[in-house]
């Protein structure tokens, strides 16, 4: 997941320990909505993302 305010990206085998580590420090569950715990604009799925064409 990547976040494209902070670029910043989280691994997706970390995210469900990364999200009960925030809820039970912090009681923050924007993991679990998809949005980006620092700043809260939504993540992006890298892996969803087309990727980019080469130019000949």
């Amino acid at each position: 997941m990547y976040c494209p305010r902070c670029d910043r990206t989280i691994k997706k085998d970390d995210l469900d320990q990364l999200n009960q580590e925030l809820k039970k420090k912090f009681d923050v569950d924007s993991l679990e909505r998809g949005n980006c715990p620092v700043c809260g604009t939504a993540l992006i799925d890298r892996s969803k993302v087309p990727a980019k064409k080469e130019l000949r």
